[in-house]
């Protein structure tokens, strides 16, 4: 759960920074059929042909120089898509205008205040957000698997084994380390909801046991305005 900002919040990515910020928001949820549908539509100058059938995960999609369309649905999907806007071909001007529709937000090519780089600078609206202390984001979790090495040697340092007897180690396929939240210590079971988030007696609101220390991805939630949205975060209501 995020503190309020005050100042009008941004940042600034490299354009090889926005492809993989582009390519996470893919995998992170399913298939976003009609975002795809549009920036298929906006990539391609309406020369790539595509279609969708009724209540399924995928579209049918022609391939380069040809009009023989083939389906792809689900993770091929996705890898499509994040191949697409990963183009080395792709313009300044034209990622921000994918940027721009996949965040949900005002996105333009700029270039970085102290080296020049050529990026993307993202408006992120969190000046605007302020945490209701739902607990939604600790009820459902989103991202089991993005505790970092980092949260895990700061744990350690601090002796934090409560927190670390919930932390699952696994591997990915490509043999990198990936830290689990949150875990029934001893078992290989994930925890409905984050075991540290505790409701406030008498009072419509949560607070967490382990603020002080909590992992990056908790301090940084929500990331956008969009990833609230997707994920049931009401900081953004002004009428709450």
């Amino acid at each position: 759960m995020s503190e309020q900002t005050t100042e009008k919040a941004h940042l600034f990515l490299s354009l090889r920074e926005a492809s993989l910020a582009l390519c996470f928001d893919f995998r992170h949820y399913e298939p976003q059929l009609l975002l795809f549908c549009e920036l298929i539509r906006l990539m391609s100058d309406g020369n790539t042909l595509f279609r969708r059938e009724a209540d399924k995960n995928g579209l049918w999609i022609s391939q380069p120089g040809r009009r023989k369309m083939r389906w792809i649905e689900g993770s091929e999907l996705i890898e499509y898509m994040c191949e697409a806007v990963s183009s080395e071909d792709l313009s300044p001007d034209m990622l921000a205008a994918i940027c721009a529709r996949v965040f949900r937000t005002r996105a333009t090519p700029a270039e970085h205040p102290d080296t020049g780089e050529a990026g993307i600078r993202i408006d992120t609206g969190m000046e605007s957000f302020r945490c209701r202390q739902c607990g939604q984001c600790c009820r459902n979790l989103d991202y089991r698997d993005a505790l970092t090495e980092e949260d895990v040697k700061r744990l350690k340092a601090l002796g934090r084994n409560g927190i670390l007897d919930r932390v699952g180690k696994f591997k990915s396929q490509e043999g990198k380390p990936i830290y689990r939240i949150w875990m029934k210590p001893g078992k290989l079971e994930l925890e409905e909801a984050c075991p540290f988030l505790t409701k406030v007696p008498t009072e419509n609101r949560w607070s967490c046991r382990i603020h002080d220390v909590k992992p990056t991805i908790c301090r940084q939630y929500p990331v956008s305005r969009k990833h609230a949205n997707m994920t049931g975060c009401p900081g953004f209501d002004n009428k709450k």
